[in-house]
């Protein structure tokens, strides 16, 4: 074992014990929200009349947390529209207790530096959360004493921010609502009223999460499950988590089926509610688990709620991103998934997101191209680059992701792991492309050279470590299709390709020569080391199998050749029988599968087409292939489907004709996907789980082939994804991983000294109180009707707490 590897088994063991212990509490791998915290701590302890605060150890931690660039946050280095309102609560809870001189005059600093910057990235598309909480905290801090100073650019968007404000003051001021899950909120209401539920709700807060109190309390801990075994998946990391992934799914399945729609579908609450269910099914489905999509798509039932979520499209845009991957695992007969489909993208395709760039580029990502063209390896490089997770929603929201000390322990191990991944890559190539040399593949001038292509797919789809001898003989038998399917297609005369598949037939290489020599050398070699290997590892021959498999694959090349070289006139039935035994992706796969732990059954390899799985695979690719590769086949005088099907219906064009084939593929790939993500163990289907996972690998690459053209045949196209996947380094550092706190200490900062009231400026006369706010999840303060209260003076309370934008 090398220095890499040793790197990334230590990592994952300290990631198992602070990820999955048995006394690892999920609350504890949720980010510490500064802006309830910093409320918390301005409560002042009912004991003590108002000499100290209420939760002293609340008011250390935001004078501990304060990022060296002035502002407090869940990342030290990048802050964002929530470092604002946060760093403004934080300062503003300092300035109750008269402590924390510099940290607020550095707080205070980073709001005038960062302010204009941070709203102009923007683009005046402010989420509501912001425009809400923003304001009033600018307005307490100026109560404090505290004079919040913009710089000159800034006053423009600041200005815009209050009258957005205002507006939505105006059209929801009638909505009323309760405490639920909101911390900070909590706190205010009970500084304003000195009910005992709320401080009871407040103490229960923080006997569980200590000072370090979440934006949400309390908080579904099937969120945190989903949200962890997402990470973890997306990271490229499951295969070291497989016993934890399956434990939490477990959980995960039984909380799901346990209502067959969420029992909370209050508007608030439905971007949450959506975001958990979708990744949930995604997940489920993904694992075999036999899960409906009614839980997150009841909402097509509902025009009012539909409307709802077009008119605050940014608030849901994560929510519908998730449900929309969820669709990617659409079954046959599930018509809901696909008009959910077609409204989520109508959504996703809304361009007003500006306050995630990330979850931006993942939208775009998702819509311009389909899961099944999509690489595992690259996907997990392009998530590790993202650096940042996305999480449940924008904006203040964000709360309810995985704190940024998991994620960086994450990222960490992701980082590393991707590198070991590289270089096994590397080494693997190597050895493919001496065998393809030494076999003499190479050089033989007519062929297609593709090692390194088919190695690409293969190693992006199948990217176990433990699958090192599986990803071998893909590429191997991958190459050997390519090189004796170009000699069938336009080097061997009919003598040659005759002879050469008698003597696959015969197994014996007698009156042969030239290139058909070679090919039925390099067959043999590979074909008797696949059977030696099976041999050693499961005690009895599979030889006479393999060979009567490769020749099924060899007549159909054979046949081919015939119809193209006498003009043999075809129907589509016809065609289809001997395309989909010559396409090979059964004779690649099912060589290589028998190099599993748990490999296909004899009579699979007999009679591909029997096994309905490995015929829908057979199917899929030809079509796939069938419909890039047309244009090319109708110059070479080959039969094609397309052209067929154009033949066949004088009136339909390539185009028409096309997009009739399409589908027909869209439909058959529902059915592989149920056949290959189906219920496990079901009676009748004796396919190996390990051996779907591969069909399904398989058709992915053939996917990413010949998505939206044939990029197999281009010698540039997939260069730059290649050297991504093997060889260029991932472009990010490790700076912020595994962060330390700071060490001061309260003390440091002399007396405490409380002001709790809070003025609101202008001319508004209206009481703010503790509701959740229209279209969010957890509470906040909303304008109602006028009143005014004697204990305040002229002062009105303006504060929005707990949002998730």
């Amino acid at each position: 074992m090398d220095s890499e590897e040793i790197l990334v088994k230590n990592l994952v063991m300290k990631a198992k014990q602070e990820l999955f212990s048995p006394d690892v509490d999920l609350v504890s791998l949720v980010p510490p929200s500064p802006y309830d915290i910093a409320w918390l701590s301005m409560i002042p302890n009912p004991h003590r009349g108002s000499d100290e605060p209420l939760f002293k150890g609340c008011l250390d931690w935001v004078l501990q947390h304060q990022t060296t660039s002035g502002f407090w946050g869940d990342d030290d280095h990048v802050p964002t529209l929530e470092s604002l309102t946060s760093t403004l609560a934080c300062i503003v809870a300092l300035a109750t207790w008269d402590v924390g001189h510099d940290a607020i005059r550095k707080g205070l600093a980073f709001i005038h530096a960062s302010t204009e910057k941070l709203l102009q990235e923007q683009n005046n598309s402010f989420p509501e959360w912001f425009v809400i909480v923003f304001p009033a905290m600018v307005e307490l801090a100026e109560n404090k004493g505290l004079h919040v100073h913009f710089s000159h650019g800034s006053t423009a968007p600041v200005e815009q921010v209050f009258q957005k404000r205002s507006k939505i003051f105006q059209m929801h001021s009638e909505e009323d609502g309760l405490l639920i899950q909101s911390p900070s909120a909590i706190a205010y209401a009970f500084m304003k009223t000195g009910r005992k539920e709320f401080l009871s709700k407040l103490n229960s807060i923080v006997r569980r999460c200590g000072f370090s109190v979440p934006a949400i309390y309390p908080m579904d801990e099937d969120i945190l499950r989903v949200c962890l075994v997402n990470r973890i998946e997306r990271l490229g990391l499951a295969e070291h988590f497989m016993a934890e992934i399956s434990s939490m799914l477990g959980q995960l399945y039984r909380s799901y089926i346990s209502c067959k729609e969420p029992k909370n579908k209050e508007k608030h609450a439905m971007p949450l509610q959506l975001y958990k269910d979708s990744i949930a099914f995604r997940l489920l489905r993904l694992h075999g688990y036999t899960v409906s999509p009614w839980k997150f798509c009841w909402f097509l039932h509902d025009e009012d709620i539909m409307v709802y979520i077009e008119e605050h499209h940014e608030i849901f845009l994560s929510a519908m991103y998730n449900v929309y991957r969820a669709t990617d695992v659409t079954f046959t007969g599930e018509s809901q998934l696909e008009d959910v489909k077609k409204f989520c993208k109508r959504i996703l395709e809304k361009d007003t997101l500006k306050d995630s760039k990330n979850l931006h580029d993942q939208i775009k990502h998702e819509i311009s191209i389909p899961w099944l063209a999509r690489l595992d390896h690259l996907e997990h490089r392009k998530f590790i680059e993202m650096k940042e997770p996305v999480g449940p929603w924008v904006g203040k929201g964000l709360s309810c992701r995985l704190s940024c000390q998991t994620n960086a322990m994450l990222l960490q191990l992701a980082m590393e792991n991707y590198t070991l991944r590289q270089s096994m890559f590397r080494n693997e190539l190597r050895e493919l492309e001496r065998w393809s040399k030494d076999i003499g593949l190479v050089d033989m001038g007519f062929a297609r050279q593709k090692t390194a292509y088919c190695y690409f797919a293969v190693a992006s789809t199948t990217s176990h470590s433990s699958l090192s001898y599986v990803r071998l003989a893909v590429v191997k038998a991958a190459v050997l299709v390519t090189v004796a399917d170009d000699f069938f297609d336009k080097e061997g005369s009919m003598n040659e390709l005759e002879a050469l598949a008698n003597a696959v037939a015969r197994w014996q290489e007698k009156e042969l020569d030239g290139h058909g020599k070679a090919i039925f050398k390099a067959l043999k070699d590979f074909v008797e080391d696949i059977s030696w290997q099976f041999f050693k590892q499961n005690g009895y021959d599979i030889k006479s199998y393999l060979q009567d498999l490769w020749h099924q694959t060899f007549v159909s090349w054979l046949k081919e050749a015939e119809w193209s070289r006498n003009g043999h006139p075809l129907s589509i039935v016809e065609y289809l029988q001997v395309a989909k035994s010559s396409i090979a992706s059964q004779t690649i796969l099912l060589t290589a599968a028998l190099l599993l732990n748990t490999p296909p059954k004899s009579e699979t390899l007999k009679s591909p087409q029997s096994h309905p799985l490995t015929d829908s695979l057979m199917l899929l690719t030809r079509l796939l292939n069938e419909i890039q590769s047309y244009q090319k086949e109708q110059e070479e005088g080959k039969p094609n489907l397309v052209l067929l099907h154009t033949k066949g219906n004088p009136k339909l064009g390539a185009e028409e004709s096309i997009g009739i084939i399409q589908k027909i593929l869209d439909e058959k790939k529902k059915e592989f996907l149920k056949q290959a993500l189906g219920i496990k163990g079901i009676k009748g289907d004796d396919m190996p789980e390990a051996c779907k996972e591969l069909h399904l690998s398989c058709l992915k690459a053939f996917q990413m082939f010949f998505n939206s053209t044939n990029v197999y045949d281009s010698p540039t196209e997939l260069l730059a994804d290649i050297n991504k996947a093997i060889y260029d380094p991932l472009k990010m550092d490790a700076q912020g991983i595994l962060k330390k706190d700071k060490t001061k200490s309260l003390a440091n900062y002399g007396k405490y000294q409380t002001t709790c009231v809070v003025k609101v400026q202008g001319n508004s006369r209206k009481e703010f109180v503790a509701k959740p706010y229209f279209g969010y999840e957890v509470l906040a303060l909303q304008l109602r009707k006028p009143t005014i209260f004697s204990t305040f003076r002229n002062s009105k309370v303006c504060i929005y707490s707990g949002y998730w934008g």
